[in-house]
């Protein structure tokens, strides 16, 4: 898993029906390795493993895959089930009517549609007659949940072309970026639903059941960060940039790790809706905070670690990042 943080809204949205079923947060939290006072902390963010794992202890504490945001529990090994029938199947378009078809019959969690436009396709999701309209993590659970599966299937990183949203922009907009890579996001849409090119549905299913077993031992942390991202042009950057961070090469060296000249790196970055600047922030953040969660590592060689010259550079570069100094965070939640 590659070193992405969390921002700890998501935390909240994970534990936000978990009281109402009699079960402590701060008990999940711990048992996840995550301080609960950084809940309190807006500015807060969490290593994608630990998010994961949150998110399964949750599901399990809850009986609910859906966490409490629907009003019937999503069942444990629903998931599971829905996706040893998708394997099954010889391209990602049969896969996708199987997933339809498997809702249609349980009637829980979003009802899907795969709705044939011309030469696109809409992957709709709306809610069961007479159900109240979920909160956005509902739709963001299973809109991520479903691509990233459908990439895992298939071994592609699957391109959307658009995603629809029908509520407004929530405080962590940005974040979608991370969510749902390179695809134009419109909120305040009709329908919630991801559409893609029609031609996408013949993609061979590359996936067997061996593979699926192995996927299944941890979901959450496989959806969240797969081997797939890495066929990205941010997960290829990430990667090269990673390997060598303390020296922290330029966009020119990079791009030739890649086999690729500058401007056309920057350009496949900017289809994917990052620059590189910011790219190699957030991979310094995200390190950064993986660091500090080791108290062996001085704030010092954190610095070092993440590719700044001066540790004075790097403190005001974690001040803009979280509100807190390296050695203030590392003392709040570490």
């Amino acid at each position: 898993m590659q070193d992405i943080s969390i921002p700890v809204s998501f935390l909240h949205s994970v534990l936000r029906y978990a009281p109402a079923r009699g079960i402590s947060t701060e008990r999940l939290l711990r048992r996840c390795g995550i301080a609960p006072r950084m809940l309190q902390d807006s500015g807060a963010r969490v290593g994608a493993r630990r998010y994961a794992d949150l998110q399964t202890l949750a599901m399990r504490e809850m009986g609910d895959e859906m966490l409490g945001y629907t009003p019937l529990p999503m069942k444990l090994g629903t998931g599971a089930a829905m996706a040893h029938w998708m394997l099954h199947s010889r391209t990602l378009g049969q896969a996708l009517k199987r997933y339809c078809h498997f809702y249609s019959m349980i009637e829980r969690g979003l009802r899907p549609q795969l709705l044939l436009e011309g030469t696109h396709v809409r992957l709709r999701f709306a809610t069961w007659f007479g159900q109240p309209h979920p909160e956005p993590y509902a739709y963001e659970m299973i809109m991520f949940g479903l691509h990233r599966f459908g990439c895992w299937l298939t071994r592609q990183k699957l391109p959307i072309d658009t995603v629809g949203l029908d509520y407004p922009a929530p405080e962590h907009r940005s974040e979608y970026r991370a969510i749902f890579p390179g695809a134009p996001i419109q909120f305040s849409r009709p329908h919630c639903e991801l559409v893609f090119k029609r031609e996408q549905l013949q993609t061979p299913v590359r996936q067997d059941q061996a593979d699926l077993e192995e996927f299944l031992k941890q979901p959450q942390r496989n959806l969240l960060q797969g081997y797939h991202d890495l066929q990205s042009w941010i997960g290829k950057t990430r990667s090269v940039l990673r390997q060598s961070l303390s020296d922290m090469p330029t966009l020119v060296e990079v791009s030739a790790e890649l086999g690729l000249q500058s401007k056309q790196l920057r350009r496949l970055l900017g289809d994917e809706g990052i620059g590189y600047g910011e790219l190699k922030e957030q991979l310094r953040r995200d390190v950064a905070m993986q660091h500090l969660a080791d108290a062996s590592i001085s704030i010092e060689d954190v610095a070092y670690l993440t590719g700044f010259a001066e540790a004075s550079t790097f403190i005001r570069a974690f001040r803009k990042w979280t509100g807190h100094t390296p050695f203030a965070y590392r003392k709040k939640f570490y």
